[in-house]
């Protein structure tokens, strides 16, 4: 650190080398102070990866530094240095994953890639059958339609209860669905196998 003329503490000039404790010469401070931050809370994950990137790149074109050692130089894994420096900002990662992912039968939610691109899960963890089958039975079902009819003033439509068209049409539907606990359509026909006996059980067939 330097000191002004007014007295006033000045931090390292950028261009200043910081040594290790080892001896070892890091890379220029502007670099490796910014390192020093990595994983504060005042940066996210993709500023954290990118300022992380910018390392491990000034290492291996400027000090001409092996992957291994980057590696242990930044105590991560040699392949986790191989995307820093393939891949800076995690962009093309998450373009990948994106191909892999589907979308919910129940609620249009993204789903889980289960064996290559093309083959996601059909439902999402809160909409997969086997995982509401215990929560959601026929008594429930007919419960609810009853509830909403006594609340809207008519029976609910796969529509309103599907969260996609909810979405999409915003406003009163988005509202109505967020305002109580309602079984996906995917759950209706699942218990019935469509939807007309659904609400033929729950008021009668009226």
């Amino acid at each position: 650190m330097e000191v002004a003329s007014s007295g006033v503490t000045c931090p390292p000039r950028y261009h200043e080398e910081m040594r290790f404790p080892d001896g070892r010469l890091s890379a220029p401070g502007w670099l490796s102070s910014t390192f020093v931050r990595l994983g504060g809370p005042m940066l996210d994950r993709v500023a954290e990866r990118r300022r992380a990137a910018q390392l491990a790149r000034h290492y291996r074109d400027q000090e001409g530094l092996s992957i291994a050692e980057i590696a242990r130089r930044l105590g991560r894994a040699e392949a986790t240095i191989k995307s820093y420096l393939y891949d800076p900002t995690g962009d093309k990662a998450r373009v990948v994953k994106a191909r892999y992912r589907g979308v919910c039968r129940g609620c249009g939610a993204p789903t889980a890639p289960r064996n290559g691109k093309g083959d996601a899960y059909p439902y999402c963890k809160r909409c997969h059958p086997g995982a509401i089958a215990p929560a959601w039975t026929r008594e429930r079902v007919s419960e609810a339609m009853r509830a909403w009819r006594a609340r809207y003033g008519a029976a609910p439509s796969s529509y309103d209860w599907s969260r996609t068209h909810a979405r999409r049409r915003g406003g009163e539907a988005l509202k109505r669905l967020q305002a109580g606990e309602w079984p996906a359509p995917s759950t209706v026909i699942d218990l019935y196998g469509a939807w007309a006996p659904a609400v033929a059980d729950a008021f009668g067939g009226g």
